[in-house]
């Protein structure tokens, strides 16, 4: 079987960080995530660079196909359990990548590392449990949060997309960054985790 295809038990644990639950969820729950996008504008147009929000099947095709195997969505919880905050994917790729993204719903949780927090859980939990030894990103030119994000985590730019995608609210083209951590490149709080 493939690396990427195997079914590992402990990567449909729940992960718990300091202040959140990662908790892994179905396709459906995934897409329901997904959805409530449609609910802030700012956020929708980051993300689906449209002005108008997407339907339930439209989401349905666009989400993380979640199976369990080698396409995972946490949903990100307050550790009392009170508050859901955003979710967070992973799709396991041969040789031994990831590639992730992270989407904050909460804008209460902006500005305060909810992100850096929750992909720190994540990454340390599948660097352990799949042996990831390749993890990227790809990120909006615009995005400077996120861009700041992949810095404090120790990804590297490895390059850039131009034209990837057209903005309905702003008339301009989207370019994306593409970032990547390798193994011999882990910083501490990975690097505990990798054999």
């Amino acid at each position: 079987m493939k690396w990427h295809r195997r079914r590992i038990p402990q990567l449909m644990e729940t992960i718990t960080t300091e202040r959140f639950l990662l908790k892994p969820v179905g396709r459906l729950r995934s897409v329901l995530l997904h959805m409530r996008m449609n609910n802030d504008p700012e956020i929708l147009a980051q993300i689906t660079h449209r002005v108008k929000g997407l339907t339930f099947l439209q989401w349905y095709r666009r989400a993380t196909a979640t199976n369990g195997r080698s396409r995972f969505t946490h949903e990100i919880i307050t550790r009392d359990g009170a508050k859901t905050v955003g979710f967070h994917t992973i799709c396991l790729r041969p040789y031994k990548s990831a590639v992730i993204a992270v989407f904050i719903l909460d804008r209460d949780w902006w500005g305060r590392n909810a992100p850096l927090e929750a992909r720190q859980g994540i990454l340390g939990h599948f660097v352990r449990h799949a042996g990831v030894e390749r993890i990227t990103g790809t990120v909006e030119a615009r995005n400077f949060a996120s861009i700041a994000n992949y810095r404090k985590l120790g990804f590297k730019h490895v390059g850039i997309q131009h034209r990837m995608a057209y903005d309905e609210m702003r008339q301009a083209t989207v370019d994306y960054l593409e970032f990547e951590l390798l193994k011999e490149d882990y910083p501490p709080y990975l690097a505990e985790h990798s054999s």
